[in-house]
């Protein structure tokens, strides 16, 4: 047959077989018939991958994607997706039964230090347990959903993949339906689905068929259509045996394009008949072509309303518009201040003051501080701080509302009057793009609003880019004991009383401590009210923001805890007998010298001036 070939038109995406075809799951429709004992192909080395990385970045690719087998088989996957975040985008494909909170949370990490983004795509046979561990494994399914369910913890929205079985009716679930309502019982608002026809090779040969002889790509098949739509026009694959021509022909030898990627950029004659199902379903491995829905929600509850990003911002916008001029006194959970810090601030201020705690009290701020209050609303927080941080220091509130801006500014003369000093600045913003230079802030308050936004990561990115090193956030806001039912986060009333945004103490932690903020401390908790049996916690959280340096070293320095305990454990993993010295390198020298834990410790000074090591990458990470 003189098949038709495709040239390279330009290489965009560069795949990579990570761990060959080793995988923890023998689904019975893989085409390259990954399993726990496969290894046709290899795993791949992170040296491997660092060095197709720059030939890559060579020949300009844009993107890249780790496929198996499973990639989280790998034992340093974590350190391959951190070294290919330095030259672009990345996408695992996971079965995503491996994915624990931990490494979510680690993934999560990791994408925040980079610039490029880091996806995930799950795949999953079937939106009904017993259909999906029909075809990947009894037990698969659960494993995944929880794996998923990390995924949405730590702030990714991962795209599903199933399988298009309609063409051989092997399940009768509208998949689309099914999917949205499996996404939104686990509490995400939208669904990002990618369907992909069944390739007849390998074990799905066996399970429905194998390809006919007519089913080969042949001229006419590009009559009327270009044959650089095709992926493999743009895309490369890099396994253990060398660069293929795409991620379905691993095992065929005719498809081996060469060992490095240069060599690889030669046509492919469309031999194999995968090329008929490319051709005919418009096929493409790479995230396009995946579509969005927003997830279903029980009609059955008058209050229920689907929920969007841009929703949810308008309807806790003029929420708060109502309020600024309609005091609402039992609106979140309100505030009692000491009299001595309300006494320079108007009363048509103190009247519109909401809040479940005023983090500025509990902030120890200092002369001369600059401090960013989150959600400033009419400016009662921000008026305490001005008097705090007295002349020299600085005051910035934040605010989304028109209203509220209104009401603050125009109490700014009558407070700065009093004080004999103006040092308070109010600006229109939302909490996910703070409208601030970066490490600018020495303190971040926010009462009662960052449960507000449906977007949490964005806002901890956020806070943590605008902090100074050393820097703190005192964050006042409501927790629930356990994940928000799907019911309450879409109602919208729910959402402007602080009630359907909340996340659990465990979330927040993992959360911020993902972001790379460090001693954390719980200062004041206590039950704010029961909805609907679930019990929401009014809680008053501090941490400190580090980052580590790139000249970090061990030079000999020592640090012993005083006690009381038998010992401590800090952020880093490092642990600390109490009496007994521990080297430590300069930046955990540098934390261990200031808050939180200054003082608890005894620091030696460098004991030798001949010793220096390189602090390892993983010491204080």
């Amino acid at each position: 047959m003189n098949a038709p070939k495709v040239g390279l038109k330009r290489l965009e995406t560069v795949w990579f077989q990570v761990t060959g075809a080793l995988c923890n799951l023998q689904c019975s429709h893989c085409f390259i018939s990954c399993g726990p004992k496969n290894k046709t192909h290899e795993m791949i080395t992170v040296d491997t991958v660092r060095w197709y990385l720059k030939e890559a970045a060579t020949l300009g690719v844009k993107e890249f994607y780790f496929t198996g087998g499973e990639p989280f088989l790998h034992p340093q996957i974590a350190d391959i997706i951190r070294e290919t975040l330095n030259y672009g985008p990345a996408t695992i494909l996971s079965n995503g039964t491996l994915i624990t909170d931990k490494g979510a949370q680690i993934f999560c990490q990791i994408s925040r230090n980079s610039k490029h983004k880091l996806e995930f795509r799950i795949s999953l046979e079937s939106p009904i347990e017993a259909e999906n561990d029909q075809i990947r494994g009894n037990g698969s399914f659960q494993r995944a959903i929880k794996g998923i369910r990390a995924l949405f913890h730590a702030g990714f929205n991962p795209i599903i993949t199933t399988a298009d079985w309609s063409k051989y009716e092997k399940f009768a679930q509208e998949t689309d339906a099914g999917f949205r309502s499996l996404a939104g019982s686990l509490g995400a608002p939208q669904l990002r689905l990618k369907k992909l026809p069944l390739v007849l090779l390998g074990r799905s040969a066996e399970l429905i068929r194998p390809y006919d002889d007519s089913e080969r790509v042949t001229g006419k098949c590009f009559d009327n259509f270009d044959i650089n739509n095709l992926q493999c026009a743009t895309s490369r694959i890099v396994t253990s045996k060398g660069v293929f021509v795409c991620p379905i022909l691993i095992n065929d030898t005719k498809a081996l394009m060469g060992w490095t990627l240069k060599e690889s950029l030669k046509p492919y004659a469309m031999e194999s008949p995968a090329c008929y199902t490319c051709r005919t379903s418009g096929l493409t491995c790479k995230n396009d072509g995946s579509h969005s829905y927003e997830t279903g929600i029980s009609p059955n509850d008058e209050e229920v309303k689907g929920i969007g990003k841009d929703t949810v911002r308008k309807s806790v916008n003029k929420f708060y518009s109502t309020a600024a001029n309609q005091p609402q006194k039992e609106l979140c959970c309100p505030t009692s201040y000491d009299s001595a810090d309300l006494s320079h601030i108007p009363q048509e201020i103190l009247n519109i003051s909401y809040g479940c705690g005023s983090p500025v009290t509990l902030a120890q701020i200092e002369l001369g501080e600059s401090v960013l209050d989150l959600g400033s609303g009419g400016g009662v927080d921000c008026f305490i701080a001005s008097k705090i941080v007295g002349e020299r220091g600085r005051v910035v509130g934040i605010d989304m509302t028109d209203e509220m801006l209104l009401k603050a500014n125009a109490s700014r003369e009558s407070v700065s009057g009093k004080l004999g000093f103006n040092n308070v600045r109010f600006l229109k913003g939302f909490l996910e793009e703070i409208p601030l230079a970066n490490d600018c802030i020495d303190v971040v308050t926010s009462n009662c609003v960052i449960n507000l936004s449906d977007q949490k990561e964005k806002v901890f990115q956020e806070i943590f880019r605008v902090l100074r090193k050393g820097g703190r956030f005192v964050i006042s806001d409501i927790f629930s004991d356990r994940e928000v039912p799907l019911h309450m986060k879409h109602n919208r009333k729910l959402w402007s009383e602080c009630i359907s945004g909340a996340i659990t103490e465990i979330a927040f932690a993992n959360k911020i401590k993902a972001m790379g903020f460090y001693g954390l401390e719980v200062i004041n908790r206590y039950l704010y009210k029961e909805v609907e049996g679930f019990p929401f916690y009014s809680i008053t959280v501090k941490a400190y923001k580090y980052k580590k340096s790139k000249e970090c070293m061990y030079l000999g320095q020592y640090a012993t805890y005083k006690g009381p305990f038998s010992f401590v454990s800090d952020d880093d993993g490092h642990t600390y007998p109490v009496g007994i010295p521990v080297e430590i390198c300069t930046d955990t020298a540098w934390k261990l010298s200031n808050p939180p834990y200054k003082g608890m410790f005894i620091l030696s000074d460098r004991q030798n001036i001949e010793v220096e090591k390189p602090c390892g990458p993983k010491c204080c990470e």
